[in-house]
């Protein structure tokens, strides 16, 4: 049954269709990047051959039960935070269409169902514990990232979990190598970024006034008084900077050490191309951590979807004369599809 609360949000705001309802549940437009790093990892493993249908369909299948987990504690642990804030009213919970109780039941249902469908495609230990630890640890960070006294802790156990997941990628397609390691890290990092720093901007007002601690407000940032742009302390700035170009320099690691075994000409249009998308990001992300009212912005949930893409591009452009051309048709069309149902299912 709706809880009261959320009966109120449902009557403040236009019906929605069943379809554009399980768009908001599911967050289907961000499927695409959880499938990214299990698939990306996979070809670090096999990058001339795509793994067997029945492979691939167990890591999409794996890659969506992972999702639900992380997005369905997430949204469990939050649930009066995002009522306060009130960006979610889309969201079926948060309107009241199911209740806390059902959501947690089909999060807890599909964390279950990864590991049969893990079990039941032929496993090894290897697989079990990373898939453990991927699950594990992004439960720990949705439940405790807001409500413990170290939040910095929290970020990091996250990236662990992501680091897992694209291993566990590379486990499942064959033996991880060298790349699977430097990609596994590179996503530890973005989403150590992401989740830990760059939404504890996004979300500060809210938090702050609901006593929630993540890392940004563990290291001072506030409100500022009389204006729209928050206080970021110069530690957290250097934070922020120092995160962010270590997830530069991992992009940048594979093409320096030529794993790739790339003839000098290539590598060094690589080098450039990723270099001019490099300087993009820094540009679109200092605005945002650096306190100075003359150049700073408030950042925007779109623009965490922008620095993804500025992820998923210095990751692609890397890697694209090494792998097939039927792993680079598969990585487009897990990363495009979601977005584009999600875009149909949000106008139906």
């Amino acid at each position: 049954m709706p809880e009261p609360s959320s009966q109120a949000s449902t009557a403040a705001h236009p019906p929605m269709s069943r379809l554009a309802l399980f768009k908001e549940h599911v967050y289907l437009s961000r499927f695409g990047f959880t499938l990214f790093v299990i698939l990306i990892g996979a070809a670090t493993a096999t990058p001339l051959n795509l793994p067997g249908p029945s492979t691939l369909m167990v890591m999409i299948l794996v890659g969506w039960g992972f999702h639900m987990t992380y997005y369905g504690f997430n949204d469990a642990a939050d649930y009066e935070l995002d009522k306060l804030l009130g960006k979610k009213d889309d969201h079926p919970l948060v309107r009241g269409d199911i209740s806390r109780r059902t959501a947690l039941t089909i999060t807890i249902a599909h964390t279950i169902g990864l590991f049969i469908i893990e079990f039941l495609s032929g496993t090894n230990f290897q697989l079990i514990l990373l898939l453990t630890i991927a699950c594990g640890a992004v439960v720990i960070y949705d439940v405790f990232g807001k409500r413990n006294p170290f939040p910095p802790l929290t970020d990091a156990i996250e990236g662990i979990g992501f680091l897992a997941l694209a291993l566990y990628g590379a486990a499942k397609a064959g033996t991880p190598t060298v790349l699977s390691y430097i990609i596994a890290i590179n996503f530890a990092l973005f989403t150590n970024f992401i989740t830990g720093y760059f939404l504890g901007i996004v979300d500060l007002k809210g938090d702050f006034a609901s006593g929630a601690r993540t890392t940004p407000i563990w290291f001072g940032m506030r409100p500022a008084e009389g204006s729209g742009l928050p206080y970021i302390p110069r530690t957290l700035t250097i934070l922020g900077s120092v995160q962010l170009f270590a997830i530069l320099f991992v992009n940048f690691l594979p093409l320096l050490r030529n794993d790739f075994h790339y003839p000098p000409m290539i590598r060094i249009i690589l080098v450039m191309i990723v270099a001019a998308l490099s300087v993009g990001l820094c540009v679109h992300v200092m605005r945002f951590i650096v306190s100075d009212p003359r150049w700073q912005k408030l950042p925007e949930d779109l623009d965490n979807d922008r620095i993804a893409v500025y992820s998923i591009s210095l990751v692609i452009v890397s890697y694209l004369p090494f792998l097939s051309t039927g792993w680079l048709l598969l990585l487009a069309i897990c990363v495009f599809a979601p977005l584009a149902a999600g875009k149909i299912l949000g106008r139906l």
